[in-house]
């Protein structure tokens, strides 16, 4: 079973959010994959944990399961759609000139559009309240297929596994739009379908990676990561080092899921679990808190490293003050649909750090003008 609510996910995730926003702020073309990367990397980790959720907490109930989801993913973000609408009312000029897609206000079609999330998927509309969204959306549509087929058991994972991995190897050998294969619903299938297959593997004692497989598979991810676009060119970073990453990154996530924070001490859990918790609301508010300190300080100076640890301080207080609200407003209802018609045991109360991810999958979509 996955290790309970202790397992070391957090600094993980916080990490990834880290990477993403980091890809999007400092606007170089060198940094770029370390998004695509690091989205990869929360697909992983997300098909896990929610085949984990499904099967030891809402046992396939669909009822309790879409609630929690909503509940988890919509509130925050629609708070976070008001403050931009409100920033980008209050200074439009420098809005349109700081993203592509705040250069006018949404029109009805727009916001529909934007509340509705699944269109954001999809080439529709010109305004984005969370530009990265759309990935929230695929992962929404992954959420269906785990729910419908691959967290039901191993066979049905191993199945979606090769679905996947034969759409991105025709991707890669039919050299198609590198947009194909990272921004659409197919090419997330993957990466779930290893988390799903990484959770049953685990669960009858087939296979768990080692502390130190895990150790030196991060060192390689992070190698793998930093070499693309220094020593490898740019056909390793969207080709065999999209698929190294992926490997290395289940690897990493394999050995983790059997590894306590709690080994390392009450300070060590706190600091894992609040980063774990902080991590999709960094990934919403970074493009509006960038917004807000370039504007503010910066005099229309949008991208750079100067702007990405200038915010960064930023980031870190709205993401706690969001993780406060959420505590406060969202969780007591969440705690009572978990329990709602289902005996909560020890197995099914490991599995509730899945509802901790981020919608995340965060995901990083070049939105650099």
């Amino acid at each position: 079973m996955i290790q309970g609510p202790d397992v070391m996910f957090g600094s993980l995730r916080f990490l990834l959010a880290y990477l993403v926003i980091l890809s999007h702020l400092v606007g170089t073309e060198y940094v770029a994959h370390f998004g695509f990367y690091a989205v990869r990397g929360f697909f992983v980790i997300s098909g896990l944990l929610m085949t984990a959720a499904l099967n030891e907490v809402y046992r396939f109930d669909g009822t309790r399961f879409w609630i929690n989801r909503a509940l988890r993913l919509l509130p925050p973000y629609y708070l976070v759609c008001a403050l931009t609408l409100l920033a980008v009312a209050l200074a439009p000029r420098q809005a349109g000139e700081y993203l592509k897609f705040w250069r006018a206000m949404p029109d009805a079609t727009g916001l529909l559009i934007n509340l509705t999330v699944l269109p954001l998927q999809l080439p529709y509309g010109s305004f984005r309240f969370v530009p990265p969204f759309w990935s929230v959306a695929i992962e929404i549509d992954m959420y269906l297929l785990l729910f419908l087929v691959m967290s039901r058991q191993m066979s049905f994972a191993l199945i979606a596994l090769a679905a996947g991995l034969s759409f991105q190897l025709a991707c890669i050998h039919n050299s198609m739009n590198w947009g194909l294969d990272y921004f659409t619903a197919p090419s997330a299938v993957l990466p779930f379908a290893v988390g799903a297959v990484l959770y049953f593997a685990r669960q009858r004692d087939r296979w768990i990676a080692t502390p130190l497989a895990a150790a030196c598979a991060f060192a390689a991810w992070i190698a793998n990561m930093v070499a693309g676009g220094i020593i490898f060119p740019a056909s390793y970073i969207f080709g065999i080092g999209y698929f190294v990453d992926t490997i290395c990154f289940a690897v990493v996530v394999s050995g983790l899921s059997g590894v306590s924070v709690d080994r390392f001490g009450p300070l060590a859990e706190r600091i894992d679990r609040t980063l774990g918790e902080w991590s999709y609301f960094a990934f919403l508010v970074h493009w509006l808190a960038a917004f807000l300190v370039a504007a503010t300080l910066f005099d229309g100076h949008w991208r750079g490293w100067t702007l990405f640890f200038a915010v960064t301080p930023v980031v870190l207080v709205a993401s706690a003050a969001l993780a406060f609200l959420n505590r406060m407003l969202v969780e007591p209802l969440r705690n009572r649909v978990r329990s709602l018609h289902a005996q909560i045991g020890p197995t099914a109360t490991v599995a509730m750090l899945s509802d901790a991810l981020p919608g995340v999958g965060a995901a990083t979509r070049t939105t650099v003008q």
